[in-house]
């Protein structure tokens, strides 16, 4: 499987899922793990986007380690798609306006958390690499995202 062909696989799945788990490390060194509801930009390429609040503990994770996980598993077929990458914290009110057109209404949960659109910054993963595993046939794909 190509990473082309992975991500063509995970944009249908995530139109499907909307919601992923994403994996931080915090100043400790142990793993935080949330849900999430991420979102792919046409033209970009190999990136994954999300929104948080900026006071939110998982920033703070990502400015000491940008290193990070996700973790997805298809709703009707249960495949599962891990995928990792750097995150970096973007704060634009341009950006933030074209991420949240993509997510649309995946996120309910969120605006009932944070009520102030102003503290809103976009979360951008740079794809590294990704695992695809389908447990009703084992298939299991490998790809990078590296130029």
């Amino acid at each position: 499987m190509t990473a082309h062909d992975f991500m063509e696989k995970f944009r249908l799945m995530l139109e499907d899922t909307q919601s992923g788990i994403l994996a931080t490390t915090d100043s400790e060194g142990y793993p935080n793990m949330r849900y999430m509801t991420p979102t792919l930009v046409p033209g970009k390429d190999g990136l994954l986007y999300a929104v948080t609040a900026q006071h939110f503990p998982k920033v703070t994770d990502i400015a000491k380690n940008s290193r990070v996980s996700w973790l997805f598993t298809a709703a009707r077929t249960r495949e599962v798609y891990s995928l990792r990458g750097l995150i970096r914290v973007i704060d634009n009110p341009r950006f933030k306006s074209e991420i949240l057109e993509q997510l649309g209404k995946g996120l309910e949960t969120f605006w009932k958390l944070n009520e102030d659109p102003s503290l809103l910054v976009c979360l951008e993963t740079v794809l590294e690499s990704a695992e695809y595993f389908n447990p009703k046939t084992a298939e299991k794909s490998q790809v990078s995202f590296a130029s």
